[in-house]
């Protein structure tokens, strides 16, 4: 009988540890239990940074100087690298007092890695947590012990969300085992936090999920006419309309009723292009303009036309990279700077451009 019973009171005793483990990590789950880190009282945010060892990326609003609406802009920042060892045996020191040529500072006047672009749609949803910005729970304002085993004693990064009314700073402590989620402090009140950690993994790679590699805002329907102009020759197509299903043709503005397949599928391929990556950097607030590149010369020149104004604009240049091969960038209305597009993508518009102003 006894031996049941301590059997039981183990069992017991597990079960609590269990479900006290599984409360302290996953949270509060009941409605309108989160508690608040940041309540964002003072209107939206104008300008996120995100801090870690090995890059700094600052999310901010930008106008563009060509439709004048704001949109959100990536900055990621990485630190000088440090200087390459010269073989593999030179990373680690053979005696106590010898230091590997990794652990070696970088150069004087070595140059940061920036990388600046502007942000598609989806970045507005992944911001939007952070306004108001709440935890799974409140830690209240832990002793040294406490906030060494949370990571905030030495922490692994900040975050600074600024509205128009000022800035509040987040220290970014270690991470919770299974969810990774985040032990975070606030700098002004001292207060810990154990906050949601998929935010922070997004923040931390935002190229690959965030780029705008669109060349316009408006969709192909929106167009009514493209003026095309090129080595010297102009044409314009106009947007041509026919059957019940609405088959859409395009034609030479100076024959419209005379819609061509040529037209169309180059069309189709001009509305295939998209930005690799961002070339002209932001300056003073705005985007950095349309001036060609250094050693380059724009070889396409477009404008578009909705049904009774102009909607954009789009150029195209060609240069070198830096190994002397064919290089291809655009700007356009929507992208407000330079962006580099892929050579397969531009030197088939340009070889089928040819056909079009020869017609």
């Amino acid at each position: 009988m006894k031996r049941v019973s301590l059997v039981g009171y183990l069992g017991i005793l597990a079960g609590s540890l269990l479900l006290a483990y599984l409360t302290w990590v996953g949270g509060p789950k009941t409605p309108g239990a989160a508690v608040t880190i940041f309540p964002c009282s003072q209107g939206p945010i104008v300008k996120l940074t995100y801090a870690a060892a090995d890059r700094t990326v600052t999310l901010s609003k930008r106008k563009s100087r060509y439709s004048g609406e704001p949109s959100w802009w990536v900055e990621i920042v990485h630190p000088p690298p440090s200087k390459a060892p010269k073989d593999a045996h030179a990373v680690k020191g053979t005696g106590p007092d010898e230091t590997s040529a990794a652990d070696e500072p970088p150069p004087s006047g070595a140059a940061s890695v920036v990388e600046v672009f502007q942000a598609n749609k989806r970045l507005q949803d992944e911001l939007d947590p952070f306004c108001p910005w709440k935890a799974l729970r409140s830690l209240g304002r832990p002793g040294k012990e406490k906030r060494e085993e949370f990571g905030l004693t030495e922490p692994a990064g900040s975050l600074t969300i600024e509205t128009a009314a000022g800035s509040r700073t987040f220290r970014l402590g270690g991470e919770t085992y299974g969810p990774r989620d985040r032990y975070v402090a606030d700098d002004e009140t001292g207060e810990a936090f154990l906050a949601a950690g998929l935010v922070f993994r997004a923040l931390a790679h935002p190229a690959s999920r965030f780029m705008e590699r669109s060349l316009h805002a408006f969709k192909e329907k929106d167009v009514a006419r493209i003026r095309v102009h090129a080595g010297g020759r102009e044409k314009e197509l106009v947007r041509r309309t026919s059957g019940e299903a609405g088959r859409t043709g395009w034609a030479d503005s100076r024959s419209p009723g005379n819609a061509k397949a040529l037209y169309r599928n180059w069309i189709r391929r001009l509305s295939a292009l998209r930005a690799m990556g961002y070339v002209g950097l932001p300056v003073g607030g705005e985007a950095g303009g349309c001036a060609a590149p250094a050693g380059s010369s724009e070889v396409l020149r477009l404008t578009f036309f909705g049904a009774s104004r102009e909607i954009g604009f789009l150029r195209l240049y060609k240069g070198s990279d830096e190994k002397g091969e064919p290089a291809y960038y655009a700007c356009s209305e929507h992208s407000g700077t330079l962006v580099k597009i892929p050579k397969t993508q531009a030197e088939t518009l340009l070889e089928d451009l040819e056909d079009v102003l020869s017609d």
